[in-house]
């Protein structure tokens, strides 16, 4: 039997419609609540949604990723199916295929939709270009940033995601790049309030601007780190795995000993893995891996590990006559390495970037 779902609905000023969707997704077997998230709105729509039997959290913050966060932390259960607010009539059969497609390995299940009045201009023309040139093995998906979809909220870190309109496709890419699969079925015809030339204007900035911060974060690149102590790899490489766990990526820790400082510290971030380091030799890279980076102190020599995708060496300093060539910023993970320091009673400011010798290049 499948998990119970938790269906998530960010409603503005969606008070005409609100009460149906709500009564609609509480008839469907799978669902186990319905949370609508109030964002803003001015006219009954809370009202409306508690009637017809929601549970109503309010997000203040205007903007559809600040109402998914929302939701997404109110909800009950794991399995989160996030659905719009301004539905026409839709077939509750149709949707309950979501739940259906649900199997191990896979972590979204995508709703694909027709509309007659929605020719798909912002999928065609910039969702599925970008998707085949960054992420190829999403590029293949009929409706890549549907807003109605099915998620296991426990493979990331939802608390991170975008406020804008490209929450949708950051839910996706954090699932993948956590390593489960994305799978898509379709949920039939499905009519949603008209949209001007300006609405659709407006999403296309953000959703590009969305891909262009993803793109030097290497969201399918997974860090592995070898060391002998926590000492070694916070002090070296803490930034470096803070910043690939905010942003969503895989990271994997192996240690000699020790190791309860790091847990405390990245193990909030569903992406982070830790084992002792006479198992590094058997890691094999996730499902969806592109590259992987291991980045390994001076007296461990990792070159015997395997991967079927490049891997890249790199080299901790604390070697004699250690020559960095290549350096990283600590940026958003800065005050993670502070947290995990601190905790190590390692005082003393945090340098900006990282530093490391390249031992080999895949």
């Amino acid at each position: 039997m499948h998990a119970p779902i938790s269906a998530i609905i960010p409603a503005h000023n969606e008070a005409a419609t609100i009460a149906k969707v709500v009564t609609t997704m509480r008839a469907m077997a799978p669902v186990a609540e319905v949370v609508v998230i109030d964002n803003g709105s001015e006219d009954g729509t809370a009202e409306a949604a508690r009637m017809a039997g929601a549970t109503v959290v309010s997000e203040a913050r205007r903007g559809m990723g600040h109402a998914v966060r929302c939701g997404v932390a109110a909800a009950r259960h794991d399995w989160v199916m996030k659905v719009d607010a301004d539905l026409g009539r839709f077939d509750t059969a149709l949707f309950a295929r979501m739940a259906e497609a649900r199997a191990p390995g896979v972590g979204l299940v995508k709703g694909a939709w027709n509309d007659p009045h929605d020719n798909m201009p912002m999928t065609r023309l910039l969702v599925r270009p970008a998707l085949r040139l960054m992420f190829p093995g999403l590029g293949g998906l009929n409706a890549p940033n549907t807003g109605i979809y099915l998620f296991d909220r426990s493979m990331i870190a939802h608390e991170q995601l975008t406020g804008d309109y490209a929450v949708d496709l950051d839910v996706m890419l954090r699932v993948y790049a956590a390593g489960a699969g994305v799978a898509e079925v379709d949920i039939g015809r499905i009519v949603h309030d008209a949209r001007d030339v300006g609405h659709y204007n407006a999403m296309a900035e953000q959703i590009l601007a969305f891909f262009l911060s993803r793109q030097p974060l290497g969201l399918l690149e997974e860090v592995v780190v070898m060391a002998e102590t926590e000492t070694d790899v916070a002090r070296h490489a803490g930034g470096v795995i803070a910043g690939k766990l905010i942003s969503g990526a895989r990271v994997s820790v192996y240690l000699a000993e020790g190791g309860g400082v790091l847990d405390a510290v990245f193990a909030v971030y569903p992406t982070y893995r830790r084992a002792p380091l006479a198992k590094a030799a058997r890691h094999v890279p996730h499902a969806n891996a592109a590259r992987q980076r291991v980045i390994a102190s001076h007296a461990i020599r990792p070159e015997a590990m395997r991967a079927p995708v490049p891997v890249d060496i790199w080299e901790m300093p604390g070697a004699a006559g250690f020559a960095a060539d290549v350096s990283v910023g600590t940026g958003a993970g800065g005050a993670l390495k502070r947290a995990a320091l601190d905790r190590l009673g390692l005082s003393g400011a945090v340098s900006p970037r990282e530093v490391f010798r390249v031992v080999a290049e895949g």
